[in-house]
């Protein structure tokens, strides 16, 4: 048989990272097709560090002629120049919809980032007729389709997640700790709000553990805000207490998860949550504000709050690290939300849906 007349599905987005959640759900969807022997490649407009060869640069891609028998998978997460050029594809095109920030939340932080996004939201509108399907991880993100006018086969999907091999009975452990470890693992994007995070972590120290830490992990996707949090911290005056990472390898972000004893997040626009569901891995209590997709996924499984005020969210991460009965019951709904999403969860509904809208695949599987 002829390649080009073989099933194909290939996926393009607009950045491949390393310790980047759309970067590994790609990789492990990539992962899922290649083993029912369907040929996949990945296709970025912008491929970093580690995973140089993992994929080929989009221009690749935008050079290729039309393939009978090729679907394409959009990771779409923001404006990107891929749109503009599937716009013009005569191969079937799924969306798998990890949201797109609202650009009023970023420009108001950083007007460059925030015209990308609304670029983005723009672009989906005029995919709107081209898209046969949509993959969301969450049914936040479905919502947010429905609200640009992508309802046709619009289907859900938890995504795949590092999990790493953790009981999730060590929370004893850490409360030999004689002070509070704050963590939030997230890109230095506007949209984490770590600025909130700071402000309550300050009014933490001031009123309940002068000792405390605070430990910020992820990679920089806004410069001017990075300068705007390190001015914070400088004008509050807990340099002392505040880490800023950067972007982190495994093994050093293991370390945080095992160091921290609350993971607090503040976000004003999640389209799943990554971390979240890592920390409750590691038995790690969440105080989180309930926004956008973070109620549906962190669940019952830590505190949520309807307030940003940071004597509010420093009692509640108080309240949480007293290890009482509230605590306890909260451990026990946290096994069950990591449960649902296991790799082998992530792989069986994708599966699912990648049949539903490709049905060329039930004659591979």
């Amino acid at each position: 048989m002829r390649l080009e007349n073989t099933l194909r599905i290939d996926q393009l987005l607009p950045s491949f990272a390393p310790m980047d959640a759309i970067g590994y759900h790609a990789l492990k969807m990539q992962e899922l097709i290649r083993s029912l022997g369907i040929r996949s490649e990945i296709y970025a407009d912008e491929i970093k560090g580690e995973l140089q060869g993992r994929a080929q640069p989009f221009a690749t891609f935008a050079r290729s002629r039309y393939r009978p028998h090729r679907y394409l998978i959009y990771q779409t997460s923001t404006g990107s120049p891929i749109a503009n050029h599937l716009i013009n594809r005569r191969e079937p095109i799924l969306l798998n919809y990890h949201n797109i920030t609202p650009k009023e939340i970023l420009g108001r932080w950083d007007i460059g980032i925030g015209m990308v996004v609304g670029a983005g939201i723009k672009q989906l509108s005029v995919l709107r007729e081209k898209i046969i399907g949509a993959i969301s991880v969450s049914e936040y993100n479905r919502w947010c389709l429905k609200q640009e006018g992508i309802t046709k086969n619009s289907l859900v999907a938890v995504p795949f997640i590092p999990l790493a091999q953790q009981s999730i009975d060590s929370f004893e452990n850490r409360k030999a700790n004689s002070c509070s470890n704050w963590l939030f693992v997230g890109r230095i994007a506007p949209n984490k709000a770590q600025h909130d995070i700071i402000k309550a972590f300050s009014a933490y120290l001031t009123g309940w553990d002068h000792d405390a830490t605070l430990t910020l992990v992820g990679s920089i996707s806004s410069q001017k805000y990075a300068d705007t949090l390190e001015q914070l911290i400088t004008s509050l005056g807990i340099q002392e207490n505040v880490q800023i990472t950067g972007p982190v390898g495994d093994a050093e972000l293991e370390r945080h998860y095992r160091k921290a004893t609350v993971f607090v997040c503040l976000s004003d626009h999640e389209g799943f949550g990554f971390p979240i569901i890592e920390a409750l891995n590691h038995s790690l209590p969440v105080v989180a504000f309930a926004q956008a997709a973070i109620p549906e996924t962190l669940g019952t499984s830590g505190i949520l709050i309807s307030s940003k005020d940071p004597l509010h969210v420093a009692a509640s991460v108080a309240m949480i690290e007293r290890g009482n009965q509230l605590t306890n019951d909260i451990r026990e709904r946290a096994k069950l939300t990591v449960a649902r999403y296991t790799p082998e969860a992530a792989k069986q509904e994708n599966l699912t849906a990648l049949q539903s809208l490709i049905p060329e695949m039930t004659n591979q599987s």
